[in-house]
């Protein structure tokens, strides 16, 4: 990202922070709809997320962080959306399901339903890593996390992951 044009938003330039937030417009919807599973939702906290970062613009400490600032803040924002709602879809849309062989339909649920037994950070790390191709140490600054915590719930949660799946191929 362009840090002469960070340190104009932070200046409190709204023609430098529109062009920011809209680099980052794909990313933040992406991360959202992760945590939501709802495209309505996903836009609405993307946008409530632009909206809290430009009136905090002026916190943002270091500039070379802008991008993860404002992805914590998508988060945030996400997760405020959950709580409001009280209701999360886990499962794609059915439409979804129908496309797919039968195969690969039982293989996303039980892939879907082994991602619900982890609890939501970490099910949240892996869906940045793998959906979203987001490096292990990018996810470490967007959750404020040691990238070694990063590592073992991800290593943890994944062993089991495999383990559940594992288990599950072979009862069926």
């Amino acid at each position: 990202m362009d840090e002469k044009l960070i340190k104009k938003a932070v200046k409190g330039n709204f023609n430098a922070y529109s062009i920011l937030v809209n680099e980052l417009k794909s990313d933040g919807y992406k991360l959202a709809y992760t945590i939501l599973k709802n495209e309505q939702d996903s836009i609405d906290a993307y946008l409530q997320a632009v909206e809290k970062g430009l009136k905090n613009i002026k916190n943002l400490k270091e500039v070379k962080y802008f991008k993860t600032w404002f992805l914590k803040i998508v988060i945030n924002e996400a997760k405020n959306i959950i709580s409001k709602n009280s209701k999360v879809i886990y499962l794609e849309d059915v439409k979804d399901l129908k496309e797919d062989k039968e195969i690969n339909r039982e293989n996303k649920i039980d892939l879907e339903k082994s991602l619900q037994s982890i609890d939501p950070q970490t099910r949240e790390m892996i869906k940045m890593k793998y959906y979203m191709g987001y490096k292990l140490e990018e996810i470490a600054q967007i959750l404020d996390l040691s990238i070694g915590t990063v590592k073992g719930k991800m290593y943890t949660a994944l062993k089991n992951m495999r383990k559940e799946l594992s288990d599950s191929e072979n009862r069926g």
